[in-house]
């Protein structure tokens, strides 16, 4: 029987240890010679006159025995080079030291050649196995093995599959420095074009949340570990069906929660004890907050959707939320627990720094988009407006040529003759001026050299160059940046503030976003060539808080007006006559009408007729039609984009034209898209179920109305009704004749304050009041009112001047061509439209 002594052990087939008692084994084999064989090799490794050189070795192979100093042991060791490989400081090996059963790196050069008088003694370490034993193996038949996917197309992968049914491209660049920070658990913030697109972190996000170590740490509670909230339903809804799709789900079993107004919808909210992950809006977990905050004593994980619009829509709400996530977080038993904040949106704003600063540790930000680099890097903007000759006198009025610090200005022009001029004028001024364009491509490397020369205080360095070189010469520590020639796009806008990154605050670093005294500087001339790029420059600097010139606000106003007025002839913004928040012009009567809502777009807005309480033109347009069509019923011969056919929908014939019409081909079977003239819907119709026309009624015009009940909006300051608001509405009010008071009227389109449904009393001449529709609205809980809307119409009116006129009469029926679906280019703004009364009334025309 042997005894060893086991110093390490790889696996149980290598196990390293030393002999120590034994048959066999010789008594030279013992620890005292071997400690007199150390002692004589450091001696004569270790000998001051040593000749080195003698000692070194010619070569080095694999396998090779030699000596090599052990720092641990501090002591020159016996070993056996395993490996040879290029290390950061030169050739380094791999060697196994045989006395000791360690594994240690070395420079080449250090590495000894060992003598033969060190070689008596046979290596201390032996290798040894444990028989019997043999890791377990797989076998595999090649006739069973998968052939290799040449093509995306062929991959049999679900998680795959649902990428690309999201039309998901792969990683994109702001993805490929996000996914690893989010994977990893880590705060992460992302500021990219596609910020929008929930695929640019729940990937990452879903493969963080099933660690074992996320679970383990909060097995003793039940409750959601994570909440993504969402700027409105719309969004909640898409997140919730990609988590739905995703193969995490029967894991993270996630589910949507969207509270209305009403007072015990939060109490009845129940979440399942093995959700993980909640999906909702900042109003809707307030909401629940405020009743069950108690179910949120898990919260790991703060995912913030288009986080710029959740400051910007719910500011209070997000507060709220931060500070009780700090509070669940920040307790001492939940110091061993993950804790993450992920914020994704498509713009910089100013709520995002205090969300870095106060909530968050040890950031990654990641900002794909220059110009939102610049305003998360605190640049300072100054605009100066001038004219187009004097632009040179301004900008020399603009530049600091004795600064307290070091300055490198960066003067970019649009072309190389613009540059020659800005950089005569600057050469005779007391700056160091240099000047590089696409006609002296020869000086690149002069002009970086003298770029990167270390400067001093006092010392001004400029610049000039055009677009072109710009992006040539791979500048980032400019100090200011003068947009002498206006830049033609927000992407070259911003990579000209790009050329300023080195002097970005840092906000991720707390310290050297404080030691920040002198920001960087850009500086844009405007003048009177740049007019049409007036507003997108104001949009931008009001982000910046940048003072803003007077004479730029009464500048951009005039270029607003002057736009607005020439889409005249568009229709008003939705949102505008649903809610009031844009401005236009209206005429206002009142006048007491019974309308039948027909097609219900929305909660609030329906498209339908205005029932007349003398002779009804649409009803003896019906019953002719009816008549026609029980006599003879023609099936139409063509099918042409803009012409005029009858379609039957079970005993009732209706007027529709064909808005648009699949490419040629068997079109007898096909569906085309064709509008409802007198109800206002457009869906798809099978071709084959068109009926010709007669001439007789194409005479009277289009009979559906846009119908808007007032004062009612989504809650939550959406912009969109929520389906389930619309569905009940439309299951309320569809096909029965309503009450209503016309307040304002523009073309087809009238503004009704109350619409009520009345019932008579039978036998009696009594009416009762069934139901008001804006109460309706708010009594599900998803709508709230908005008692400004009208006001902000009427002032609106009133403001708009002469284009304005008061209509005298309610209408009885529409007296023009009805346009019911909106135009892509909707007006908003300084919209002068014709009075209704002026409108002049005719015949439906057959073209489009």
């Amino acid at each position: 029987m042997l005894e060893i002594n086991l110093l390490k052990v790889e696996n149980p087939s290598c196990l390293w240890g030393r002999f120590v008692k034994g048959p066999g084994i010789e008594a030279v084999e013992n620890k005292k010679e071997y400690d007199d064989l150390q002692m004589k090799m450091n001696l004569f490794y270790h000998e001051v006159n040593l000749h080195v050189q003698k000692i070194k070795l010619s070569t080095i192979e694999s396998g090779q025995v030699c000596v090599v100093y052990w720092s641990a042991l501090r002591s020159w060791c016996r070993a056996i080079v395993e490996s040879l490989f290029l290390g950061t400081v030169g050739t380094q090996a791999m060697c196994f030291l045989v006395d000791h059963g360690e594994r240690v790196i070395v420079n080449s050069d250090e590495i000894r050649a060992l003598l033969d008088t060190f070689l008596q003694l046979p290596f201390w370490v032996r290798k040894f196995q444990l028989a019997g034993v043999h890791p377990m193996t797989l076998h595999v038949s090649g006739d069973c093995l998968e052939k290799d996917v040449m093509k995306i197309g062929n991959v049999h992968c679900v998680s795959f599959q649902i990428l690309m049914r999201n039309k998901y491209a792969g990683p994109s660049v702001a993805e490929s420095y996000c996914w690893p920070a989010v994977a990893r658990g880590c705060d992460t913030v992302l500021i990219s074009h596609s910020g929008d697109q929930p695929l640019t972190y729940i990937p990452p996000f879903l493969a963080h949340m099933q660690l074992s170590s996320v679970f383990s740490a909060l097995s003793a509670r039940t409750g959601p570990i994570a909440v993504i909230l969402c700027p409105g339903w719309e969004k909640a809804q898409t997140v919730i069906d990609l988590l739905e799709e995703s193969q995490t789900f029967q894991v993270l079993h996630p589910m949507v929660i969207l509270l209305g107004l009403g007072k015990d919808e939060a109490k009845t909210v129940k979440i399942k004890n093995d959700c993980q992950v909640v999906v909702t809006t900042p109003f809707s977990l307030v909401r629940l907050l405020r009743l069950h905050c108690f179910l949120f004593l898990r919260l790991c994980h703060l995912a913030l959707d288009e986080v710029d619009l959740l400051f910007s829509r719910a500011p209070d709400e997000m507060t709220i939320i931060l500070q009780h996530f700090q509070r669940v977080t920040a307790s001492e038993e939940r110091v061993s627990c993950p804790r993450q904040i992920i914020a994704v949106g498509k713009r910089w704003s100013r709520p995002l720094e205090g969300l870095l600063l106060n909530h968050m540790s040890n950031p990654t930000v990641v900002v794909t988009v220059m110009e939102e680099a610049a305003l998360y890097g605190n640049v300072h903007q100054i605009i100066l407006l001038c004219l187009d000759c004097t632009k040179i006198s301004v900008l020399l009025g603009a530049l600091d040529f004795t600064p307290d610090v070091a300055q490198k200005t960066l003067v970019i022009t649009n072309s190389a003759e613009e540059a020659e001029n800005v950089f005569k004028a600057v050469s005779n001024t007391s700056a160091f001026s240099l000047k590089v364009h696409e006609e002296l491509t020869y000086q690149f490397d002069f002009v970086t050299e003298q770029w990167k020369k270390p400067i001093g205080p006092g010392t001004h360095v400029i610049l000039v160059t055009t677009n072109e070189c710009m992006k040539s010469l791979g500048i980032c520590d400019a100090t200011c940046v003068v947009h002498y020639g206006f830049p033609s796009s927000p992407k070259l806008f911003g990579s000209r503030l790009f050329c300023m990154s080195q002097n970005f605050q840092n906000l991720s670093d707390k310290r050297a976003a404080e030691s920040t005294s002198h920001p960087a500087k850009s500086v844009l001339l405007l003048s009177e060539r740049n007019a049409r790029h007036v507003t997108g420059v104001l949009r931008y600097l009001k982000r910046t808080e940048a003072s803003l010139p007077p004479e730029l606000l009464h500048f951009a106003q005039g270029v607003l007006r002057a736009k607005e007025e020439q889409k005249s002839d568009k229709p008003l913004c939705r949102y505008l006559k649903s809610f009031g928040f844009c401005r236009s012009v209206q005429l206002r009567y009142h006048r007491c009408n019974i309308v039948l809502p027909l097609f219900i777009k929305t909660a609030s807005v329906y498209y339908g007729r205005i029932v007349s309480k003398k002779e009804d033109r649409y009803e003896s347009l019906a019953a002719a039609m009816t008549t026609y069509y029980a006599a003879e019923k023609l099936g139409a011969k063509e099918v042409l984009e803009g012409g005029l056919y009858g379609v039957q929908e079970d005993e009732v014939y209706h007027r529709v034209r064909v808005t648009s019409v699949p490419d040629k081909g068997e079109w007898m079977f096909c569906s085309v898209r064709a509008l409802f003239l007198d109800e206002g819907r457009e869906q798809e119709v099978k071709s084959h179920q068109l009926l010709q026309l007669p001439a007789q009624f194409h005479t009277l015009p289009p009979q559906a109305l846009e119908i808007i009940v007032c004062r009612a909006m989504p809650i939550d300051a959406e912009v969109k009704w929520n389906p389930k608001v619309t569905r009940a509405i439309s299951q309320k009010i569809k096909g029965l004749q309503h009450q209503a008071k016309v307040v304002l009227c523009l073309g087809n389109t009238v503004f009704v304050d109350p619409m009520v449904r009345m019932t008579r009393l039978p036998g009696l001449k009594t009416f009762i009041n069934e139901y008001n529709v804006h109460a309706e609205i708010l009594s599900t809980g998803m709508g709230t009112s908005n008692p400004q809307h009208l006001d902000l119409l009427n002032e609106l009116c009133q403001w708009a001047g002469p284009g304005a006129s008061l209509s005298r009469s309610a209408p009885d029926g529409p007296e023009s061509l009805c346009s019911c679906t909106p135009a892509s280019d909707e007006r908003c703004l300084y919209i002068p439209v014709p009075a209704l009364a002026q409108a002049t009334g005719g015949p439906i025309s057959s073209s489009s």
